[in-house]
């Protein structure tokens, strides 16, 4: 098993603590092939893109020789309904669409969207999982309604049935995010992954990386692949396995 690309990666353009060059140089020296910028999206309270920011980057990761670089955006579900928070113009022209949910995304005015971002992102286990069916319809919602290419970190701090998740995702053309940062802190995945397997998804490999030096590493994924028979022709971004990712050129709500 030989990790080629990494399809999750954050620059100082949010959260993260380097360049888009410092990133790539870095892919570059782990013999990476291909890479994904996908910076966090616009309404959380902490660091985050902006839209002017997502325009400036481009052409630095557009520039980068001996390897392919795509600019993404890792969008925030902020509601039960799943909605995102990525205006249109700026998902028509992201090469890669990351979506999941984030504790810091922006409070909606909408009481019952605050009761979804506050109760999984910041109360104990034993209340998330009163909002387990909320939570699964937000991500059926978000796979139904926008062209996703990825779940990003299924599951974290937001629980939900993998198994009806995966069924859509399968349906869709939505890969599930094999996510090296929180692979091992999602409660319930190692359970479920059996039947998640059997729907026929397709998964693809992201590091999460804030940093160079944790770009390219899947220590913890390839132990989870490996426990779980994971099909290797099923899992993007290894052994040459190269995505397609959707054309949202003309993508309209």
């Amino acid at each position: 098993m030989t990790f080629d690309s990494d399809f999750h990666l954050h620059t100082n353009a949010s959260d993260g603590r380097c360049t888009v060059s410092e990133l790539i140089c870095a892919a570059k020296e782990r013999g990476l092939k291909r890479v994904a910028v996908t910076d966090h999206s616009f309404s959380g309270l902490r660091r985050r893109s902006t839209p002017e920011k997502f325009e400036a980057q481009r052409a630095e990761i557009y520039a980068q020789e001996g390897i392919t670089a795509l600019q993404g955006i890792e969008a925030n579900i902020i509601s039960e309904d799943g909605e995102i928070d990525v205006p249109d113009e700026v998902m028509r022209r992201a090469d890669v669409l990351i979506a999941g949910f984030h504790r810091f995304a922006a409070l909606m005015r909408k009481s019952e969207a605050r009761r979804f971002v506050f109760v999984n992102g910041f109360l104990s286990e034993r209340e998330r999982q009163k909002l387990y069916d909320v939570n699964t319809c937000a991500y059926l919602g978000l796979i139904e309604c926008y062209p996703v290419d990825i779940i990003a970190h299924i599951g974290h701090r937001c629980p939900a049935d993998f198994v009806r998740i995966a069924e859509a995702c399968a349906a869709r053309g939505v890969y599930i995010e094999l996510n090296e940062r929180h692979i091992l802190d999602t409660r319930g995945l190692d359970e479920r992954m059996g039947d998640i397997i059997s729907t026929g998804v397709k998964f693809i490999v992201g590091s999460d990386a804030h940093r160079a030096d944790r770009v390219g590493i899947f220590d913890n994924v390839a132990a989870f692949i490996k426990r779980h028979d994971i099909p290797l022709d099923r899992v993007y971004g290894i052994d040459g396995n190269v995505p397609a990712f959707k054309d949202r050129s003309e993508w309209k709500r």
